[in-house]
């Protein structure tokens, strides 16, 4: 992992309101720069992306559903793999859209092949793994009925914690109503947790909401890359 090397005089020169978020520990290399470049780079998506925020309700939604069903091994291997995958193609394509902003200021057809090209494999994971999930849950349909207290319950308190969480993503950001918020996705999240067949699910859950409230929180916003249509002249 490559870590860029700015010196202090440049990195205080830079106008940029939006680099004010970046600690002057990241400037420099180092393994633990890295990372921290790499975790920013997670949050900073989190916190600015319309699409990434969706993607981190969905995957909410498939933990819920592992947190309540007592799924196999391999199919919550699965789960993880697909919705770790979405992520990783969604933050490789705001990367995309915004190198092409960053270096393309007129309508070119190729730029607009290339972001639209990037959304589309965004896409393309996204639905499969929502067939996934259909399949899964088709072949093994015989352990929603026999857990219908368990599924009651993961509806109950699932469903509102989601609608939480995407007043987090999209409208409140800082503040005391965002800290009352965060409690309040946490508390619907503390009966499922309690109830669960997979703590290691339940923990990513409740990570997933930290996680997602912490770059809120922390991140300025950003223009979202790809806001800009480039089309051809």
């Amino acid at each position: 992992m490559l870590t860029p090397r700015i010196g202090q005089d440049e990195a205080t020169d830079l106008s940029d309101p939006n680099l004010a978020s970046i600690p002057p520990a990241v400037l420099h290399g180092g393994i633990a720069g890295s990372f921290r470049v790499a975790i920013a780079g997670v949050l900073r998506t989190i916190a600015a992306q319309r699409n990434m925020k969706i993607h981190v309700l969905s995957g909410l939604m498939v933990l819920i559903v592992g947190m309540t069903l007592p799924l196999g091994l391999e199919v919550r291997v699965a789960l993880i793999f697909a919705v770790a995958i979405v992520w990783f193609a969604e933050i490789l394509n705001t990367a995309l859209e915004a190198f092409v902003d960053l270096h393309i200021r007129t309508y070119h057809r190729l730029a607009m092949m290339a972001k639209d090209a990037a959304a589309a494999g965004v896409l393309v994971l996204a639905s499969a793994t929502v067939v996934v999930l259909c399949e899964i849950l088709y072949t093994q349909w015989h352990l929603v009925t026999d857990n219908l207290p368990a599924v009651q319950r993961a509806v109950l308190f699932g469903v509102p914690c989601v609608a939480l969480e995407a007043v987090g993503l999209f409208a409140v950001r800082r503040g005391a109503l965002a800290v009352v918020r965060l409690l309040a996705s946490l508390g619907l999240l503390a009966p499922l947790v309690v109830a669960t067949h997979d703590p290691f699910f339940a923990g990513l859950a409740v990570v997933l909401v930290l996680v997602a409230a912490y770059a809120r929180w922390s991140f300025p916003l950003m223009p979202r890359a790809g806001s800009v249509r480039i089309d051809a002249a």
